[in-house]
């Protein structure tokens, strides 16, 4: 299995304080991912030498790529060893991990048998079920465990459905109403998508699904309203499968991601656009409210 990070959150990707492991490789190219080290399923180097304080990193790359604080993004393409991966300095991180599910496994045991107040685990991406041959005997080992699991997805995989029944907790993006924007902002397939979520509606033990709320890409009125559609469907669906309103939270679009893509040497798509108002997402909260949903909101 590859990463790219590991870290923690608290209650914001599954009940608790939970350990959230980021896999690394992603089949969308979505125009607001905050992410962007995440998407490529190769290894690659995040450069920030504002963190150097004015020192020269020259002598960091024993193939020439850095010449002060510059890198040569072409040297590293042919780069013979990756030898960046083994340094240590602020200003170089180098993203992909590999490891086991073996190892996972053993990682996760000792943090519930130790850690007081450990909620689980919560794989996202990325996309985790790129990974899913892996992932999904991995998420049965540690439900028969006792360590409640959950995975975030853009469900727009094939492989999607094979982790569904493997989770506690299924969180999966709607990113759009239609089609075309689908197409237009992620490249991904929206009947894949339409399909999936509606197997995790009658299917999940437990369901979140989130919409990142994006300026210019799904916030106009007629993507709003099919996007309200989807849900009221999925909602039905839900409620006739498992007796429950679908949970919906709406995550409005930030830059928290733009110091990363400069720091992968990448245009950044969506540098210039401001986040939706407050009141432009408690608005869109409000009509999918009146819709029978139960909006969450961290």
């Amino acid at each position: 299995m590859r990463l790219f990070a590991r870290g923690w959150s608290d209650r914001r990707d599954g009940p608790g304080h939970r350990r959230i492991y980021y896999l690394k490789g992603c089949n969308l190219a979505c125009r607001w991912c905050a992410s962007p080290e995440s998407i490529a399923g190769s290894g690659e180097l995040l450069f920030r030498p504002e963190r150097a304080a004015g020192e020269t990193l020259g002598g960091f790359c024993p193939h020439g790529a850095i010449d002060g604080q510059i890198l040569d993004r072409t040297r590293c393409r042919s780069c013979p060893d990756t030898a960046c991966r083994r340094l240590r300095h602020p200003a170089l991180e180098w993203c992909g991990i590999d490891t086991t599910p073996e190892a996972l496994a053993a990682e996760l045991a000792a943090l519930a048998g130790n850690w007081g107040d450990f909620g689980g685990v919560t794989f996202g991406g990325g996309e985790p079920s790129l990974q899913a041959a892996e992932l999904a005997p991995l998420l049965r080992t540690l439900r028969r465990n006792g360590i409640h699991t959950a995975f975030e997805s853009n469900a727009a995989t094939a492989a999607f459905p094979l982790l569904v029944s493997e989770a506690d907790l299924v969180i999966a993006d709607l990113k759009s109403g239609t089609a075309e924007t689908f197409r237009a902002c992620t490249g991904g397939d929206f009947g894949t998508l339409l399909a999936n979520l509606a197997r995790a509606a009658e299917e999940a033990d437990a369901l979140l699904l989130r919409i990142p709320f994006v300026p210019g890409c799904n916030d106009a009125p007629e993507e709003r309203s099919a996007m309200a559609g989807i849900l009221d469907t999925l909602n039905r669906s839900r409620r006739r499968a498992k007796g429950e309103p679908l949970a919906v939270e709406v995550l409005p679009f930030h830059h928290f991601g733009d110091p990363k893509y400069r720091a992968l040497g990448k245009p950044c798509p969506m540098e210039n656009v401001p986040p939706p108002s407050p009141e432009t997402v408690a608005g869109f909260e409000r009509e999918l409210a009146g819709t029978g949903l139960q909006i969450e909101r961290n």
